[in-house]
């Protein structure tokens, strides 16, 4: 009985001391990401926080490369598709049916050593129209 009551006083001295150990490496990492932070924000006026910056306009979409740097898009096939395959977001138009359209014709079409997915991209965007 004395010999368990030993045992379970060891175990929580032995966890107090572990959590002491991580409470004292969080602090030193704490206090070593402070030092590295740039010490300037402490100085700058309070004017200097509330102005916003100017972050140049970047589209969300990523184009992936075409997979050859001598590839470009031929005028005549933006314009065949521009011309022939048009999507105005009325309401009896169907966005799918576009889409299955658009990928159907995109399939006649096969460059050798191109990324098909980064003419899709580039393309697709000349099949939209503003609706009137």
């Amino acid at each position: 009985m004395a010999d368990e009551q030993i045992r379970r006083e060891i175990e929580q001295q032995t966890a107090i001391v572990a959590s002491m150990k991580v409470a004292r490496l969080a602090a030193q990492q704490i206090q070593q990401h402070e030092e590295e932070e740039d010490d300037d924000d402490g100085n700058m006026p309070m004017a200097q926080f509330l102005t916003p910056t100017a972050v140049p306009d970047r589209s969300s979409i990523v184009y992936p490369a075409f997979g050859r740097n001598d590839f470009q898009l031929k005028t005549d096939l933006i314009n065949l598709f521009s011309n022939h395959l048009q999507f105005y977001r009325k309401a009896t138009e169907n966005s799918n049916t576009h889409f299955s359209r658009f990928l159907r014709m995109c399939h006649n079409f096969q460059f050798q050593g191109v990324n098909e997915d980064a003419i899709r991209l580039r393309l697709f965007l000349y099949t939209l129209r503003v609706g009137l």
